[in-house]
């Protein structure tokens, strides 16, 4: 069977889940594509950036659901992280031990400057050769800047600045 990953984003606003299966050397296809609306950050920033118990609750019940979609696909590896809303909330462990401890997902938080980055790569890798751009992702809980040169990551800018913030 041909080698398939599951990629999980645990964001502000929503969590989303795609699972690929590798086709040759360098190429890959969607099999399926997972969103669930979260608001994991929803109600945090009132409370000094803590993630509240209902917000949570809806975050882990997702999960819950991309863990069974992975194991309907017999996904081999899955790799999770989170963004803004883990990012910025000092009870995270909490969530993030119940996570591992039940659904046995790793969740890796990532820093403004990676959730950047990682945005941009994908945009070069859509952009013809010879592209020069600049990439804006709003979410939930920041935003980032990217600049492209020639498939070049140049330089970027994460803002705790988002639509649910």
């Amino acid at each position: 069977m041909a080698k398939r990953v599951a990629v999980i984003d645990i964001g502000s606003n929503s969590a989303r889940m795609v699972i690929y299966e590798k086709s040759s050397r360098f190429a890959f296809h969607i099999l399926h594509e997972a969103k669930s609306r979260v608001r994991l950050s929803e109600g945090a920033y009132k409370n000094g950036g803590n993630l509240q118990e209902i917000p949570m609750q809806r975050a882990y019940d997702a999960l819950c659901g991309f863990v069974s979609l992975i194991e309907s696909f017999k996904v081999r590896k899955t790799l999770c992280v989170a963004t803004s809303a883990l990012r910025d909330a000092p009870n995270k462990s909490a969530f993030i031990s119940k996570i591992k401890q039940n659904l046995g997902i790793n969740i890796k938080v990532i820093d403004g400057s990676k959730e950047a980055y990682l945005g941009a790569l994908a945009c070069a890798n859509l952009l013809p050769n010879q592209t020069n751009a600049i990439t804006v992702d709003i979410g939930g809980g920041s935003t980032e800047f990217d600049v492209i040169n020639d498939k070049d990551i140049s330089s970027n800018i994460s803002l705790d600045l988002g639509t649910v913030r």
